[in-house]
């Protein structure tokens, strides 16, 4: 056999394979895409958005504002409020041309969080995001609902004052949402 043959092939496949690595990291393996008002992805570097997908769970997110409407990262809710009001006039108004956004489960929820300076959460994708709790929810087994806060930072807030991020996809729904 010759040795040097098959030596020079192993380096050739290597060569290719870490020449194009520099290629396949870009916008095809970023985590986050961003969406306009309609759904539609918009290119990273892009100034406004509506809405964050997340690939790697298929779901997306709402993103806050600083325009005082229903967006508002400073709009807070109660647990009942959240339902009641919030999701249901997202749904309503069909934001993104979407009327499935809920309230995200708790593990959805932390997903997002990072380590790293206030507020825990990637700033390119989710700017306005208050550094305090936003409500999520948890099912325990015998199948009661119970209220949860995230956090994204050290300011603390009550059980009727937490902000909300609704998210759409994925399969947990609670009744009524």
């Amino acid at each position: 056999m010759d040795y040097r043959k098959i030596i020079l092939a192993f380096f050739l496949c290597c060569l290719f394979f870490f020449a194009e690595a520099p290629a396949r990291e870009g916008s095809e393996l970023e985590r986050f895409v961003k969406l306009d008002s309609t759904g539609q992805e918009m290119p990273v570097d892009a100034e406004q958005w509506s809405m964050v997908m997340d690939r790697t769970t298929g779901l997306i997110w709402e993103v806050k504002t600083t325009d005082g409407s229903i967006h508002d990262k400073d709009k807070v809710y109660d647990w009942s409020d959240a339902r009641q009001d919030f999701i249901a006039e997202l749904n309503a108004m069909r934001f993104g041309g979407f009327d499935d956004w809920r309230l995200p489960t708790t593990d959805e929820l932390r997903a997002l969080t990072v380590k790293g300076a206030e507020p825990f959460i990637d700033r390119d994708f989710f700017p306005n995001t208050a550094p305090t709790g936003y409500l999520s929810w948890r099912r325990c087994g015998s199948g009661e609902i119970f209220d949860e806060n995230v956090r994204f930072g050290e300011i603390r807030n009550s059980k009727k004052d937490r902000r909300v991020r609704a998210v759409r996809g994925g399969k947990e729904r609670l009744e009524g949402q």
